[in-house]
């Protein structure tokens, strides 16, 4: 008998027996979640135990909230609360106080403060409605991907996004998973002729994050490939805008200003500029060969609180980032209904249209997290190519190194 033979002669433990079949009913979609939330609390977990906390870090916890957590709480929630978290959290328990935090759109503090009233706090709540949308998005992603492209390529996009390198932000205190989940629930309903709630999901999204807005022209699309007629399912879609103008409205009703959630953006504390597509791609293409010279006297790798890498590698990271991007955009493009492509088009063109000075593409590499057609297309070239396990490994250790450094208050993305 072959020694596969053997060990299948005789049963496994009964411990190891029961962990099997649980994991058999698992779907892949919740399997993956799992796995790749498991590396990030092991990687979030070393990194806050073995590097101290950077310099000035308190600059961007003025009320120390995280070393309110206390010392076990601060390692626990070391993946899921730094940076953007904490305005998220300010904004749940004290509402907007100042103009510069009209940037955060306001449904996901909305919904924090509401879960953590039920569970008595606002940090597990955060990370409930992260891990909780994480898992619906995945499931919906595996979906929608098996009804347009097929089952490996299903599988493949759902590896590729839970075990992108920067998927930690999926389960932290940031707005990616609630989005991820309401715009492909949305283009999933519409798929279905589910009007409504497609629209009405579209409109959360919109008051979710910026991109939200632009789930109005894939609805539309799909809505006129389906009729042509000005009915109530066409009038629906206005929900969306609808929706973002009541934030807007809401916004000028403190005082901040009906475009606070944009003019704030070049303010000086979020520092971008509103130049557009073209120019940020001038600037950043000088900045990635800017980065390259400066290979030769600065070592890529110098971890700070600005980053794990300096700035010229980061620039060119960030460079290859939107041309992997584009080529997944061409794919998309040539292998999705055109709705998927134009969403996926226009939201590039959003996260590209206002650089940072110093870094043009900051952010890019967050940002595209949530363009979900890019990650379609992308499973299903990777899919047929049989590479869906390499790049999910080499994914995995990519995930635990920026893991890793998130928790230590590097800066990323």
């Amino acid at each position: 008998m072959s020694a596969a033979g053997a060990e299948l002669a005789y049963p496994r433990s009964g411990v190891a027996s029961r962990l099997g079949r649980a994991a058999g009913v698992l779907t892949l979609p919740v399997r993956a979640l799992v796995v790749s939330r498991l590396i990030i609390l092991a990687a979030g977990i070393a990194g806050a135990l073995t590097v101290p906390r950077r310099l000035d870090w308190q600059a961007f916890d003025p009320t120390h909230l995280t070393t309110r957590l206390g010392a076990l709480g601060d390692v626990l929630a070391a993946p899921a609360v730094r940076w953007d978290s904490i305005h998220y959290l300010a904004i749940a328990q004290h509402g907007y106080t100042r103009p510069s935090e009209a940037v955060f759109f306001p449904l996901y503090p909305l919904v924090i403060r509401a879960l953590g009233m039920l569970v008595g706090s606002d940090v597990v709540a955060g990370v409930l409605i992260s891990v909780v949308s994480m898992a619906v998005a995945l499931t919906m992603l595996h979906r929608l991907t098996e009804l347009e492209l097929g089952r490996k390529a299903a599988d493949c996009a759902v590896l590729l996004i839970a075990f992108a390198p920067l998927s930690f932000f999926f389960s932290a205190v940031y707005t990616e998973a609630l989005f991820l989940a309401l715009s492909i629930g949305s283009v999933y309903a519409a798929r279905r002729q589910r009007w409504w709630l497609a629209a009405v999901l579209a409109g959360m999204a919109a008051v979710t994050r910026v991109t939200g807005v632009v789930l109005v022209i894939p609805l539309a699309i799909m809505r006129l490939q389906h009729s042509r007629r000005l009915d109530r399912g066409l009038t629906s879609v206005l929900l969306v805008p609808a929706a973002l103008a009541g934030y807007l409205a809401f916004t000028a009703a403190k005082g901040f200003g009906a475009l606070a959630p944009v003019t704030e953006q070049t303010g000086a504390t979020h520092q971008h500029l509103l130049t557009g597509p073209i120019d940020t791609l001038v600037l950043a293409v000088r900045a990635a060969f800017s980065g390259v010279g400066s290979l030769a006297s600065v070592p890529p790798y110098e971890p700070s609180l600005s980053g794990p890498f300096s700035g010229g590698a980061e620039s060119i990271l960030l460079l290859a980032v939107l041309a992997i991007s584009v080529a997944a955009l061409v794919a998309a493009c040539r292998r999705l209904p055109v709705a998927y492509g134009a969403f996926a088009a226009t939201a590039l063109l959003v996260s590209v249209s206002s650089p940072v000075a110093g870094q043009p593409l900051h952010s890019l590499d967050r940002y595209t997290l949530t363009i979900f057609p890019l990650w379609m297309a992308a499973g299903a070239w990777l899919a047929e190519r049989r590479l869906t396990r390499a790049v999910g490994l080499v994914g995995a250790a990519l995930l635990a190194f920026f893991t890793f450094q998130f928790a230590t208050w590097a800066f990323v993305a």
